[in-house]
């Protein structure tokens, strides 16, 4: 018996700002970047840069530079929004500034965060907000440029887990073993737990109704937008020759790529259906000489054996750049 991770909760494999062409976003500002470290200025005053935003749920979760020193009148922020209406963070206090900003979209309603260390965060505001959105950008106006560190977007506050019967309980503890979380299983066998932060270390405790304890992880980085799935079948991924596991995600680095699968069990496996799914639009198949792909393949794997499996993946023309390795593995 294993949990896996099948599936990382990122929408965007990378940083918008950082990969996409300056005229996806940049406009008429003075803007530079620097792909080695991984950081964008916005160096013109009150001239936004902006890009199209359309997703409906999700958490956009930054880290940011703060200003040395901020005069009246001085800010800065991040927005989204459409023709109509928009939202977002502003910082302008000198005294309370804050390296992290994030806001999360969930069922018609938006919610703003800001932090001091991205672990302790403080609810500024939020708002129903049903119409569509369209984009998402930032202003500032300072004597120093505004200095974006990272910036990530999930599809939500969540870490999800499957595959335990309805009403097993879950327990999440930090690795401090404090509880933090209590949730059920519904009858989907699933369960979700709302994460404070992105990135907690910790491990998950399962127990029957009656309290009875089923299964104990092992310690575990969750991240939003995970999902982990408890498995009977004990086997290893391996990708590029890393153990896809629990402290990384797994992004194919290309629209054709190879895995390896290995039964690092006791027991032999017959019949073992393999697939994916995803939320977007583009095909993904598999193939075991690189040749003939289909949606799914059947295996049988002998003890220790392992085996290797072609993924590839056909963009669909509507998607310009960001869901093309979002998919998840599904192993039955």
């Amino acid at each position: 018996m294993k949990l896996l991770k099948v599936k990382n909760g990122l929408l965007e494999a990378e940083n918008f700002f950082l990969a996409s062409p300056f005229g996806d976003f940049a406009g008429s500002a003075n803007v530079t970047r620097d792909i080695s470290t991984g950081k964008l200025q916005l160096i013109s005053n009150d001239i936004k840069i902006e890009r199209k935003f359309e997703f409906t749920d999700f958490v956009i979760e930054l880290e940011k530079e703060n200003f040395d020193n901020v005069d009246v009148g001085d800010f800065s922020m991040i927005y989204l929004g459409n023709d109509n209406i928009s939202f977002g963070i502003k910082d302008k206090d000198p005294l309370n500034q804050n390296k992290y900003w994030k806001i999360l979209r969930e069922d018609g309603y938006i919610q703003a965060y800001s932090s001091m260390d991205g672990i302790n965060y403080t609810n500024v505001g939020g708002m129903s907000y049903a119409e569509p959105l369209l984009k998402q950008g930032f202003r500032k106006l300072n004597n120093k440029p505004f200095i974006l560190d990272s910036y990530k977007v999930y599809r939500g506050p969540y870490v999800t887990v499957q595959n335990f019967p309805e009403d097993t309980i879950c327990e999440l503890y930090d690795s401090s073993n404090n509880l933090l979380k209590t949730r059920i299983f519904d009858a989907t066998m699933e369960c979700n737990i709302f994460l404070d932060y992105n990135n907690l270390d910790g491990y998950l405790v399962f127990k029957d109704p009656l309290g009875s304890i089923l299964f104990t992880s092992n310690s575990i980085t969750f991240g939003y937008g995970d999902v982990w799935v408890f498995s009977p079948y004990n086997f290893e991924i391996t990708y590029l020759g890393n153990v896809v596991g629990n402290m990384a995600p797994a992004l194919l680095q290309d629209l054709d790529e190879v895995i390896n699968i290995k039964n690092i069990g006791s027991v032999a496996y017959t019949g073992i259906v393999i697939g994916t799914q995803t939320s977007g639009n583009d095909l993904i198949e598999l193939s075991l000489d690189g040749l003939t792909y289909s949606s799914t393949i059947t295996l049988d794997f002998a003890i220790d054996e392992e085996k290797q499996i072609y993924v590839k993946v056909t963009k669909n023309a509507a998607n310009n750049s960001f869901y093309v390795r979002d998919f998840q593995l599904v192993i039955n």
